[in-house]
């Protein structure tokens, strides 16, 4: 029997919450790309902070950065929120910011054993995670999320489409938000490039619900700040845009354009 449904208005799409200015809803997969220390990291970083604030269930998987990594450069993240790129901070308002987003989870992830399928359980058993429900999980990265084909595991190019749709079907399955630092194939991004810049097979960007590619927009800093911009190459959610950002490298901080005036020389640049 075929299947039917009732037309209506049934907003598929509608954000549970917008994080380091991106918004999220439940189900979808977002794949964040870009050469190596652009700052892909800190930015997953930053929207588990602002999300944990808001106490939703809030993780990062990290296969490349310990934990202790990972909080090192939260605190300087919080630093730079509190007082810009460079200035002292005062640390009371640091600690008490780090506080509100205490119920983050941050995990250091083995990339020979800790499938999706892992993670999943973990999150659920182990942290309290909805079984269904809003939460955001970032995953860092995609390309070594460890998959098991017929003869052993996958190599990182051709694992990646099983990651995506393995995250894609998690998301989906529990109504989280799933955003994954994903590879390109060449560090030259050029803009206006398609989806082939993506490192894995076809499958790669035919599972996620958004992809972005984050780039730098001129030179670094002597200070160590450097301008980006981010490009949408796909978006279900509705028109691809592109926006600046900066990099305040010091403190590891990916800045919105309303925050670009606590760094003066870099906004008028």
């Amino acid at each position: 029997m075929p299947r039917s449904g009732t037309l209506g208005n049934p907003q598929p799409y509608i954000p549970f919450g917008v994080f380091a200015g991106l918004p999220f809803w439940g189900g979808g997969l977002t794949l964040l790309a870009a050469a190596p220390g652009i700052g892909k990291t800190s930015w997953l970083l930053r929207m588990l902070f602002e999300s944990a604030s808001l106490h939703i269930p809030s993780a990062i998987g990290c296969y490349e950065h310990t934990p202790e990594e990972l909080r090192y450069r939260l605190f300087l993240q919080v630093e730079a929120m509190t007082s810009g790129p460079h200035t002292p901070s005062p640390q009371e308002k640091v600690e008490m910011a780090l506080a509100c987003s205490s119920e983050a989870v941050l995990l250091s992830l083995n990339s020979q054993e800790d499938t999706v399928r892992a993670l999943e359980d973990m999150l659920i058993h182990d942290y309290g995670f909805p079984v269904n429900g809003p939460a955001l999980l970032a995953v860092d990265y995609l390309n070594r999320v460890p998959v098991v084909g017929l003869t052993g595991m996958m190599n990182e190019e051709g694992r990646s489409g099983e990651a995506a749709a393995a995250l894609r079907t998690m998301a989906r399955h529990h109504g989280w938000a799933v955003i994954a630092a994903a590879a390109l194939k060449s560090e030259n991004f050029k803009d206006g490039d398609d989806l082939s810049a993506l490192l894995g097979d076809e499958r790669v960007p035919y599972e996620a619900d958004r992809i972005l590619v984050v780039q730098r927009s001129g030179e670094v800093r002597q200070c160590g700040c450097a301008p980006l911009k981010v490009i949408t190459l796909k978006d279900r959610t509705g028109p691809p845009r592109r926006f600046p950002m900066q990099f305040w490298g010091e403190r590891f901080y990916p800045a919105l354009e309303e925050e670009f005036h606590k760094h003066n020389p870099m906004a008028l640049s």
